[in-house]
């Protein structure tokens, strides 16, 4: 098989994100970041592409895992979408994510501080509602996480972690490159659990 050449990166995201009002209160957060561009544009991506399958009615949940110091990816979604967001990472920054959280008067957005297979089981045990997850430089074997949630789609972004950050054992329903995200490694897998299609869309 001739091996796939990955499309030349682009910058639509970032123009996207920059013309949006939203643009002001995400900036905060991502402005810590050593290349706010990429992670901006990791982020944009799980959006993007996790969108179509988020629900068009009813409460539902997003699960972030290792999402960074500053929550950045659960931020985007609680201030794109109506989801419940939680973002999981062992080195959270309560103090900025709080106070940027309450700045902004942002709602849906929680975090955790901890690995995420040390919560996966209180994320499992939360009032049951769709559940999606996003894995956007999460560093964690996807498949061994996924193995311990009721999760209906997820999002994977290979980043700087290829060899465990793409599913290896469930049949990807999208496993492309993604040409506006600005990093190193752009392939992306979207996941869909098809005995669990209570919180996907048509």
């Amino acid at each position: 098989m001739p091996e796939i050449t990955p499309p030349t990166p682009h910058g639509d995201y970032l123009d996207r994100l920059m013309r949006r009002e939203s643009f002001a209160a995400l900036w905060p957060l991502f402005a810590r970041a050593t290349k706010p561009a990429k992670e901006m544009t990791e982020s944009f991506s799980a959006l993007v592409h996790l969108r179509p399958r988020l629900p068009s009615v009813g409460p539902f949940r997003v699960l972030h895992v290792g999402d960074g110091a500053h929550a950045r990816t659960a931020a985007l979604f609680a201030i794109k979408t109506r989801a419940e967001n939680i973002s999981v990472d062992p080195v959270i920054n309560d103090e900025i994510v709080a106070g940027w959280r309450d700045e902004f008067g942002i709602e849906r957005f929680a975090w955790r501080r901890a690995r995420i297979e040390d919560a996966v089981e209180e994320i499992a045990a939360l009032p049951p509602m769709p559940l999606f997850v996003t894995f956007v430089h999460a560093h964690v074997d996807v498949d061994a996480v996924l193995d311990r949630l009721p999760w209906c789609a997820a999002y994977t972004l290979a980043c700087c972690c290829p060899g465990r950050q793409l599913s290896r054992r469930h049949r990807p329903e999208r496993d492309d490159w993604d040409a506006g995200v600005l990093s190193d490694d752009r392939h992306f897998q979207v996941l869909v659990r098809l005995d669990r299609t209570d919180g996907a869309t048509s």
